[in-house]
């Protein structure tokens, strides 16, 4: 049951966060005048991101502590790690692509962003996309993980299941 609710969770927080970005990819001289689309977005899907980073948690620390094997906790830990330092990766690469395509940073003179924040309507789209849904998503599975490795299930609890 705890599977279900989180694929059904993952599944919504997703979809909403690949709204947002579509919201957020719009022209800001079509919508500056009705505000930030994305703004919006951010505050109805909010609460969904928080539970899915609640459920995701909540779901590995179960499997890893259940984990009859040390083997398969490893597995977890190990592959948790080499999928934030690839999406860490790919998240650069897509802020250097956008900051490229505006010329450059806000502190960039002749970019068409120099002046504003860092986090602005041209810019929202580095901040929250799908990228950053999965690092925030896999460090949420990886502290599960460790916390279910450092304090694995007692023998008591694993045989009434």
């Amino acid at each position: 049951m705890l599977r279900l609710s989180w694929l059904i969770s993952m599944g919504i927080s997703l979809f909403g966060v690949m709204i947002i970005q579509h919201f957020f990819t719009m022209k800001p001289d079509k919508t500056a005048n009705a505000g930030n689309l994305g703004a919006l977005g951010i505050a109805l899907v909010a609460p969904f991101i928080l539970l899915s980073l609640f459920i995701t948690y909540r779901f590995f620390v179960e499997n890893s502590r259940h984990a009859r094997d040390h083997m398969m906790r490893m597995i977890y830990f190990v592959f948790g790690i080499a999928l934030l330092v690839v999406l860490v990766f790919y998240a650069n690469g897509y802020k250097d692509d956008v900051l490229t395509q505006l010329g450059g940073g806000p502190n960039t003179p002749g970019s068409q962003i120099y002046g504003f924040p860092v986090l602005n309507e041209y810019t929202n789209n580095i901040f929250i996309n799908f990228y950053t849904f999965g690092i925030i998503h896999t460090i949420s599975a990886l502290l599960g993980a460790i916390i279910g490795i450092v304090r694995p299930a007692k023998q008591a609890e694993v045989e009434e299941q």
